[in-house]
């Protein structure tokens, strides 16, 4: 090492005040002198062999085989004592071994992935160069189980650590805040276990190999405009860490992948720093299954109808964090007979339903079931909205405590107020926070789903919430907000219809310079979908920097739109009219429909991980889907004659449809108008032949209903080459 290296490497260990490393070479060796913790620590350093002898204060010297040990030592680091404190802190905060829930993944080179052990063998299996860096990309949407795997895997290496001494992993959260840098977050982390290491050491125990830096929510770190701060910030962290450092990234699927990485961070080089990828997707039915079972959970459970659609390949029931909530919270016999439209909905209605019954006699003696319910509901949507307004993911229980005192109100008896004051912060929803004392959401997916509530409600009685008017609406929100607003479309319509009115009436009579309208204008995007066709549909004049349209869009006009980034994957957006609109990239994929006014943006990301650049290459794409009318249809297994029929719409049409199950019912247009067209009859049969729909008559409103559940969504839009079952299903469309 060179007298530079060295300073760079040992001045954060210095005491403050007195940092300077004074470094003397003569006769082959180095000598380096500095302060720490007020002793006098002298390192002699054999230029030949690496050698260290180390002498602090009175202690006997003593030697080391090269820097990285000397680091790794109580001299300096102590990472003993550090894996010591971190097995302590996760093995109470992490769950038991029996409670893990199954993990399903795919790397970049299409390897399959279910074991906490195939994870840790991805860090360090590659041969690397000299002097490079790896990073391990952990990607996928929210509630798929990101935070937990890397706290699994940060347990793993703490325990084995004194055994095998493998790099330890310091996970590093965004803890929902948008923050300027990552030292605030390591930080933050070190103190969460106790560590007497600073933030300023971690990047240089990262060069040598000693620590493993994981930064959970990467994608939080992004600026208003875009992503030019985190890229820029971890440009900054790979060069410093480049020799034997390795970093994860974990964040969610739009943002980060690992051919974009490589376009947007300089400072990776291609062919020299190591860059894997492993996408994270919901468990494979069988493994839920199985998951389940373990929580007395049985076959027959599996069997009923209302449940066995939510267990189907893809669905979001799948993830962990619906799993978690379906085997603890939710009892099987309490689904039995529910086609609801959407699965938050379902299983918040259902813990609720079960919290509001723990209170007790006393409140029970005041309060009727129904009047619980509503305070539970409500008490929550006020805690997530404190969360929001203050950036944080947590707050104090005594703070959570006075919030439910406050939605209570005053006119309850004392010792009423005293029980629900008192129980507020143990409802199922809460967990223990990192800090003592705090309590967080269960996963961050539920805090979304209430904000969400909470956005539509205050906007329709002309409020605009603190966090809408400071914060950055992320796509991880706007994509559960888009379910959230469906569901209100068709059980609060006429809410729903009074915050479409005032949101979309902002853009001309709000004043303030703050994040309002960017916010507003992402929102009302959102919402398109749940929106009824028949009314006149007018948004004009915002800008909008994350947008997220799912679904089938109704007709529309779009005027004086600016969108940094539209998240449009599966949406169909053929009847959205766009006028003077401006679009800087787009994520999309194969199955994505446009109108012909459709503005063409700078940049494609495809969900494959393709990025598509240059206007000629960018239109080319967008032409069959829609732009030019004289395109030729794209291709797939449908024949090009089936594609021009009515029934071939509609099946697109329905295999967008984000409900579960389908309902021809006036109050939800969206599936009236599949269930209802004059074609279903005919598509309905050939799918039901096909495996590929499943109707339930069930009572519904003191009449028999009709309840349609469209299955295997997913592979009807992607029309894999590949997909025998689907072909079939084509031919006998185009029979009919």
């Amino acid at each position: 090492m060179n007298r530079d290296e060295l300073i760079n490497d040992l001045s954060p260990f210095a005491d403050i005040g007195d940092n300077a490393v004074k470094i003397s070479e003569q006769k082959g060796k180095i000598s380096v002198r500095l302060t720490r913790e007020a002793r006098t620590l002298k390192l002699v350093i054999d230029q030949e062999t690496g050698k260290i002898q180390s002498t602090w204060g009175t202690a006997p010297a003593k030697v080391f085989a090269n820097l990285t040990a000397l680091l790794a030592s109580e001299v300096f680091t102590n990472l003993r004592r550090w894996s010591d404190m971190q097995r302590e802190y996760l093995k109470k905060e992490a769950p038991a071994p029996e409670q893990l829930l199954p993990i399903h993944g795919v790397t970049h080179e299409f390897k399959e992935i279910h074991a906490i052990d195939e994870v840790d063998q991805l860090l360090g299996s590659a041969e690397r160069q000299p002097n490079a860096t790896e990073i391990l990309l952990i990607d996928g949407p929210a509630g798929i189980g990101k935070t937990s795997l890397i706290e699994q895997l940060a347990l793993r290496r703490a325990e084995s650590y004194r055994t095998n001494g493998r790099p330890l992993i310091l996970h590093v959260k965004s803890r929902g805040r948008v923050l300027s840098n990552l030292q605030d977050l390591m930080a933050f982390s070190l103190q969460t276990i106790r560590s007497q290491i600073t933030y300023d050491q971690i990047p240089v125990l990262a060069r040598h190999g000693l620590v493993v830096i994981a930064i959970d929510g990467f994608d939080e770190l992004a600026d208003p405009n875009g992503y030019e701060m985190a890229w820029a910030q971890l440009g900054e962290l790979v060069a410093f860490v480049r020799g034997k450092g390795t970093l994860i990234l974990a964040g969610r699927d739009t943002f980060i992948g690992r051919s974009r990485l490589l376009k947007d961070v300089p400072a990776l080089r291609e062919h020299v720093d190591i860059v894997n990828g492993l996408t994270l997707a919901p468990a494979k039915p069988e493994q839920a299954k199985e998951w389940l079972k373990k929580h007395q959970w049985t076959e027959a459970n599996f069997a009923i109808p209302s449940i066995s659609v939510l267990l189907e390949d893809h669905s979001f029931a799948l993830r962990p964090v619906f799993l978690r909530i379906l085997a603890e919270h939710v009892k099987p016999k309490e689904l039995k007979d529910k086609h609801e439209r959407y699965l938050t909905p379902l299983l918040v209605n259902q813990m609720i339903h079960r919290e509001a019954g723990l209170f007790g006699k006393p409140v029970e003696s005041v309060l009727n079931q129904q009047q619980r319910e509503a305070f539970v509901l409500e008490f929550l949507c006020e805690v997530a909205r404190e969360m929001a307004d203050f950036q944080t993911e947590s707050l104090e229980a005594s703070e959570i405590a006075w919030i439910s005192e406050a939605t209570l109100g005053d006119e309850k008896p004392q010792e009423v107020i005293s029980l629900i004051r008192n129980r507020a912060s143990v409802v199922a929803f809460f967990v223990n926070d990192e800090r003592p004392g705090y309590k967080t959401f269960m996963h961050s997916y539920l805090l979304n789903y209430f904000i969400a509530l909470v956005v539509i409600d205050a906007l329709a009685r002309g409020d605009v919430p603190k966090f809408v008017r400071r914060n950055l609406l992320g796509s991880e929100f706007l994509s559960v907000f888009s379910d959230v607003a469906a569901e209100s479309a068709v059980t609060s319509s006429q809410q729903f219809s009074t915050f479409c009115a005032r949101a979309s009436s902002m853009s001309f009579s709000y004043a303030s310079a703050d994040r309002a309208l960017r916010n507003v204008g992402a929102l009302l995007l959102a919402s398109l979908p749940a929106l009824a066709e028949p009314a006149e549909i007018t948004f004009r004049a915002f800008q909008v920097d994350d947008a997220v349209i799912r679904g089938v869009c109704p007709q529309a006009s779009l005027i004086d739109f600016e969108i940094n980034q539209l998240d449009c994957r599966g949406a169909d957006l053929s009847k959205l009219n766009w006028s003077n609109c401006k679009l800087g990239s787009i994520i999309a994929d194969e199955s994505i429909r446009v109108s012909p006014s459709f503005p063409i943006p700078l940049k494609i990301s495809l969900a494959s991980g393709q990025q598509i650049t240059g206007s000629d290459d960018v239109s080319a794409w967008f032409g069959p889907r829609g732009v030019d009318p004289e395109a030729t249809v794209l291709s797939g297994l449908a024949p090009q004659a089936l594609r021009k029929k009515p029934i071939f719409a509609l099946l697109s049409r329905a295999a967008r449809m984000r409900q579960y199950w389908l309902r021809a019912d006036n109050e939800d247009m969206q599936a009236s108008k599949i269930v209802n067209d004059p074609n279903w009859p005919k598509l309905s049969k050939i799918l039901a032949n096909h495996d590929y729909l499943r109707e339930e008559t069930r009572q519904a409103s003191g009449r028999a209903s009709a309840f349609y559940h469209i299955k295997h969504r997913e592979s009807i839009l992607a029309e894999q080459p590949d997909d025998e079952h689907l072909k079939k299903l084509f031919d006998d469309l185009m029979k009919a």
